[in-house]
């Protein structure tokens, strides 16, 4: 009825599509029956005609309620995005009430925090390469609370404003800004920075992610002490001009559930700092990772995990729909058409899997498996 409100960019997967609306910058996943009638309805002028394309399948009593249903569908998918606001707010050096020196690889970071509580939301997961000897500074950050919102600046610019309730986003902000930083790129070089943790054998990668809790930075933490490496936690950074997930130099978060198991594989683990952010999160410890031998790899699969006490390991075939609906909920990603473009790309050539497990060797084994299939395909 309206072509306007099309998807930008549709691609099958299995038996579902993935559509990507640019008005709004967001993806959606619809099954062949739903894409069929959309289809019908955006190629007819009129109600009328919609009707009579599909009357031969629907019965009639059913038309109105669909043609609605269609129209509040694509209505939702077409919200206008609204890129952050940019505020003109200066630097209040006045809030440099910390200062903490860090060296990642030949980049010296300096950061200055306002307080304890702000320092937590940063320090902990980079803690390990801090250094108070710095000669000189590569890229200053500053960041502090200020009537009840954190602010974050990168060399005297604002970066983001965000409500203090809302910490997370400014975490991300930071870790977009600091792997520009590292990898010499900008923001607008990244396809986005997809909330899950990356592990490689030296060769490829794995993006294994899943819900709060369901043991992604546990089996990350597993498998770098089992002979993988990991590239990323948490925040795995892909970028558009080879679409490989690049480094992430921060620590694995570590809850307080996955301590016992850890203590015996890690060396010193009991010596690590407990941090204690917030009552949600618990006590965390942040196990720091040698650095890959790359600085960035391909990646081949995605894994959504999923912790289970006492459960057979398995490993299966698992929908685009679950993944994308597990990735994008907490993700960043572009609102560039080109990015979007081959966003839809690169999921289309990577393996999607669901992995359950509770045996450490059992898990090992699987992952060791599945990478060494990436290899002999190659």
């Amino acid at each position: 009825m309206n072509t306007k409100f099309a998807p930008t960019y549709k691609k099958m997967f299995g038996d579902y599509w993935v559509l990507w609306y640019a008005l709004s910058n967001s993806y959606s996943i619809i099954d062949m029956e739903f894409k069929l009638l959309l289809d019908s309805y955006l190629a007819s002028n009129t109600e009328t005609e919609f009707s009579s394309a599909i009357s031969k399948h629907i019965y009639n009593t059913d038309i109105p309620s669909i043609s609605e249903t269609i129209y509040n569908y694509l209505k939702d998918c077409n919200t206008n995005y609204k890129l952050p606001n940019k505020s003109s707010e200066v630097l209040d050096t006045s809030h440099r009430n910390i200062s903490k020196q860090y060296l990642f690889d030949s980049k010296h970071i300096q950061i200055y925090y306002s307080s304890e509580l702000v320092l937590n939301t940063i320090h902990p997961a980079i803690a390990h390469l801090c250094n108070g000897t710095l000669i000189k500074t590569d890229v200053t950050f500053d960041i502090y609370l200020n009537n009840d919102h954190l602010y974050l600046f990168k060399n005297a610019e604002l970066i983001t404003r965000v409500p203090k309730r809302e910490y997370h986003h400014l975490q991300g902000k930071f870790i977009m800004q600091l792997l520009c930083s590292l990898h010499d790129k900008t923001e607008q070089d990244w396809i986005g920075t997809l909330h899950g943790s990356t592990i490689t054998d030296g060769n490829s990668s794995i993006l294994f992610v899943g819900k709060s809790g369901k043991g992604k930075s546990t089996l990350s933490a597993l498998l770098a002490t089992n002979g993988f490496e990991l590239l990323a936690d948490d925040v795995s950074q892909l970028l558009s001009e080879d679409q490989h997930i690049y480094y992430n130099p921060s620590s694995i978060s570590i809850k307080q559930g996955a301590f016992n198991l850890l203590e015996p594989l890690v060396d010193n683990f009991e010596d690590l700092p407990i941090v204690e952010f917030n009552k949600i999160k618990g006590q965390l410890k942040y196990m720091p990772c040698t650095k890959p031998k790359q600085d960035h790899y391909p990646c081949r699969a995605i894994v959504l995990v999923n912790y289970t006490p006492e459960s057979e390991t398995k490993i299966e075939s698992v929908s685009i729909k679950q993944i994308l609906e597990t990735i994008i909920e907490d993700s960043w990603l572009s609102p560039k058409p080109k990015h979007a473009s081959e966003f839809i790309n690169w999921l289309n050539g990577l393996s999607l899997y669901q992995l359950t497990y509770s045996s450490t060797p059992d898990v090992v084994a699987e992952i060791s498996t599945l990478f060494k299939q990436f290899t002999d395909e190659n």
